[in-house]
């Protein structure tokens, strides 16, 4: 599926069912569920996609019996927007007693030579936020080196340790996951790997920033 054109936006797109009808026959809304049917699971995120509108699918897939779908960016903005779609998608999954989603990044290779992110949403069981004061806490900016923050994160993944990447603006947000990907390519043969919960904080007085934790997991 392709989200890149964007969908519809405002609240009317998104809270009022009767409207689906107005919508054409080709909407995500529409056809997502055929599309799992069919064994396509990937959907293209691009810079105006709407984060509200992806997150409810992503959300719907994830209280239903089907895995969730992964997400392809290219570029800081549809990495921003798709990273986005997932925080929102979790705070819709807040409702549920046992539902959370993960997000494990990961590079693919175009035809042009350059690289896409893919963003694997996995289904976890929601946990009560433990030991999130002992994480440790990163930053990532639009100037951050990716490569540099991804041995930051590697070692502290060796350790154990639990982390906190912050992130304000979609050149930030890009890095962040560049460097997540990054690390999870380091540790692959360590039997380690990385899981991303994303979801949004207040830095400042209204400024929103993505605040990404970081768990390690056993292979």
């Amino acid at each position: 599926m392709d989200v890149s054109d964007g969908g519809p936006t405002g609240d009317d797109a998104v809270e009022q069912p009767d409207t689906q009808s107005k919508r054409p026959p080709n909407h995500m809304s529409h056809t997502f569920y055929d599309r799992i049917a069919r064994g396509n699971n990937l959907t293209k995120m691009g810079n105006s996609s709407n984060p509200r509108d992806v997150a409810m699918l992503i959300a719907a897939q994830a209280r239903a019996p089907v895995d969730c779908p992964t997400l392809q960016a290219i570029g800081p903005q549809a990495t921003n927007q798709a990273v986005k779609a997932i925080a929102i998608a979790r705070t819709f999954l807040k409702e549920s007693q046992s539902i959370d989603i993960c997000v494990q990044p990961e590079f693919f290779q175009l035809e042009d030579g350059h690289t896409g992110l893919l963003l694997l949403i996995r289904k976890k069981t929601r946990r009560a936020r433990s030991g999130e004061d002992e994480a440790q806490a990163l930053k990532a900016a639009s100037g951050t080196d990716a490569k540099v923050l991804a041995g930051a994160i590697s070692s502290f993944a060796r350790e154990g340790h639990r982390m906190v990447i912050t992130a304000i603006g979609a050149a930030a947000a890009n890095q962040a996951i560049k460097a997540i990907a990054i690390a999870r390519k380091n540790i692959e043969e360590e039997a380690i790997d990385l899981t991303c919960k994303p979801e949004f904080t207040e830095v400042n007085e209204g400024v929103t920033a993505l605040r990404m934790l970081l768990l390690v997991e056993q292979t």
